[in-house]
């Protein structure tokens, strides 16, 4: 046996799903408590009709008897072991109409049984199951058969009628409370959800105003400054041009006016990243490592082992901005070093590693400009806050920046 709601579930959120689902499962576990019930009218009702009289047998009235009681006990066993469901209204009314029916015909033929017990069942599934007009409507058939049965005489008396009568309104008054109850507990479950979503939602709206605020900001000071800066550099490229400034100084600039222009883009994708779009990802890592090796002529290749997989959004950036962090160094601080980055997938966990590694020996020019050392300790925040890790240091041969995020 199984309780429904009026109406069809409304389309729901993952939470609210989870809570209709949890709500339902508790209703089932309810419902199926009633089938030992069920259980054991059948076997009253059964032990009853072998001892009254006519008792069932295969000839005259006897097997009448038989087969009336089996028409009366088959649904029941049915719907007490699972077999008979109650999803569709349809076959709960054709359950009700026949156990009912078989049960008064059964009366008739053996006065001193009690089709009462058979009915009864057919009463409580029809207000647990089916809507409350119908139900109505198969109470009513319900007690106009047992009234009916009174009038042929299968009954022991008008107080034993309206014992049964107050019998059949007691049982569907307690199958209202329990479906009432069945649907207070789904809608409180619903709400909850609702408001766990609406706080969510929410929570996600504050956020992407903060987001879009220092959007707003980086656009304003750090992307205007670089245009700027952009501007300043192209315009002392022109004039060293114009002045036939050395080699070293040409080259210095071209590659000052390189790096601010790629400051100039990683600046708009940050900005864009603050306000919802697409985040860059490990997809474009050939990309990010041919820029730098056309654009910054550093030599680095690229391998990838194992077979690639998706990654979460956050740990697929974290590693996407560490590759970018440690490209970044290894233009700034090991020019002439051959750089390998290699994306290996492996069955537990991605790994990124970025390698510097000197052929000669010969001591390396001190970069440009300093760095602070917050990109590295970035870096790590970064991987941290992603259940990951991300290493730097010298080894025997260089330099190596490794990092990895779990599956």
């Amino acid at each position: 046996m199984t309780e429904f709601a009026d109406g069809p579930a409304p389309e729901a959120s993952p939470r609210l799903a989870a809570a209709l689902a949890g709500a339902r499962a508790r209703r089932e576990r309810r419902t199926r408590r009633l089938r030992p019930v069920v259980w054991g009218i059948v076997a009253a009702v059964a032990l009853q009709s072998v001892f009254a009289d006519p008792t069932p047998g295969t000839h005259g009235e006897h097997l009448a008897v038989t087969l009336l009681l089996a028409g009366c006990l088959l649904p029941l066993a049915a719907v007490a072991s699972g077999l008979w469901g109650m999803a569709r209204p349809a076959a709960c009314i054709l359950f009700c109409l026949l156990v009912s029916g078989f049960a008064f015909a059964l009366g008739v033929v053996q006065p001193h049984s009690t089709p009462v017990l058979p009915s009864s069942v057919a009463v409580l599934i029809a207000f647990l199951v089916l809507s409350r007009r119908r139900a109505v409507a198969i109470g009513c058939a319900v007690l106009g058969g047992l009234v009916l049965t009174e009038l042929v005489g299968a009954h022991d008396g008008v107080v034993d009628l309206l014992g049964q009568l107050l019998f059949c309104l007691v049982l569907a008054m307690m199958a209202i409370s329990m479906r009432q109850a069945g649907e207070s507990e789904e809608r409180a479950a619903l709400l909850l959800a609702q408001l766990e979503d609406a706080r969510e939602a929410e929570a996600e709206a504050a956020a992407l105003a903060e987001r879009t605020r220092i959007a707003q900001d980086l656009h304003d000071v750090l992307a205007q400054t670089l245009s700027g800066l952009s501007v300043q550099m192209q315009a002392a490229r022109r004039m060293a041009r114009r002045d036939n400034a050395g080699e070293e100084l040409r080259d210095l600039l071209d590659r000052a006016g390189t790096l601010v222009k790629e400051g100039l883009g990683d600046a708009r994708r940050a900005v864009g990243a603050l306000r919802g779009q697409q985040t860059p990802s490990l997809d474009r890592l050939p990309e990010l490592v041919e820029r730098y090796r056309m654009d910054l002529e550093l030599d680095v290749t690229l391998s990838v082992t194992g077979a690639t997989r998706p990654l979460p959004a956050d740990a697929d950036l974290a590693l996407y901005r560490g590759a970018q962090e440690a490209l970044t160094n290894a233009a700034r601080y090991a020019r002439g070093a051959h750089t390998t980055v290699t994306l290996h997938y492996d069955a537990g966990s991605t790994v990124l590693t970025v390698e510097d590694r000197r052929t000669d020996r010969a001591p390396t020019a001190p970069p440009p400009i300093e760095g602070s050392g917050l990109g590295l300790r970035g870096m790590r925040e970064r991987f941290e806050a992603v259940g990951g890790t991300a290493s730097a240091g010298p080894d025997e041969a260089g330099w190596t920046v490794r990092m990895e995020v779990p599956v």
